[in-house]
């Protein structure tokens, strides 16, 4: 069943007042957006299949469509939200894998135009404990961070979620960005 973009927005900006299909109907509506997003975010060699970005959309799906109690603000604060629960996914894959002591370590890799080349972090737990240290300093650079690299944000879907200009945006993007490399390595 086809959802107008209309019926979408009514549906987001309602989120906490319809019914599960209603929610489910909306997530089906923007899967193939979330698969891409979730697709640039797991490592095309990694060996474990369960980590497809179709799964990884999957159990997003789960999750944001048994949200009952969030007011949405529109489409972009949707994907904001998708982007924080896939991290959520992620770090929980991983602390998993670490928990059976496998060598294998879950890597995150990010688009050129969201993140550049020299992040020098690749795996999820320490970008996640780099990141809860950024978010005891301002949580609005971890809001940022996510809206870009989780939930492929542009710098105006991000600027617009997060009410502020895009000049901001770029600027507080520098600084999370320089952030996570001064602290590589030796997370707060």
């Amino acid at each position: 069943m086809s959802t107008h973009m209309n019926d979408v927005t009514e549906i987001l900006l309602n989120w906490s007042n319809e019914s599960e299909n209603d929610r489910g109907q909306v997530v089906a509506a923007l899967y193939d957006e979330l698969k891409q997003n979730a697709a640039r975010h797991l490592h095309r060699e990694n060996n474990q299949p369960d980590l497809h970005p179709t799964v990884l959309v999957n159990e997003a799906y789960m999750r944001l469509v048994n949200i009952n109690r969030i007011d949405l603000s529109g489409r972009t604060h949707f994907f904001g939200l998708a982007g924080k629960i896939m991290r959520e996914i992620l770090v929980d894959e991983a602390r998993r894998m670490r928990a059976k002591k496998r060598d294998v370590a879950l890597k995150t890799q990010f688009e050129d135009d969201i993140v550049n080349d020299d992040l020098p972090v690749s795996d999820i737990l320490e970008l996640d404990e780099l990141l809860t240290g950024l978010e005891e300093i301002d949580p609005v650079y971890v809001q940022l961070f996510e809206a870009r690299a989780f939930a492929g944000m542009t710098i105006e879907e991000t600027a617009d979620a997060l009410g502020m200009g895009t000049a901001t945006v770029k600027r507080k993007w520098k600084v999370v960005m320089a952030w996570i490399k001064e602290n590589h390595g030796n997370p707060p």
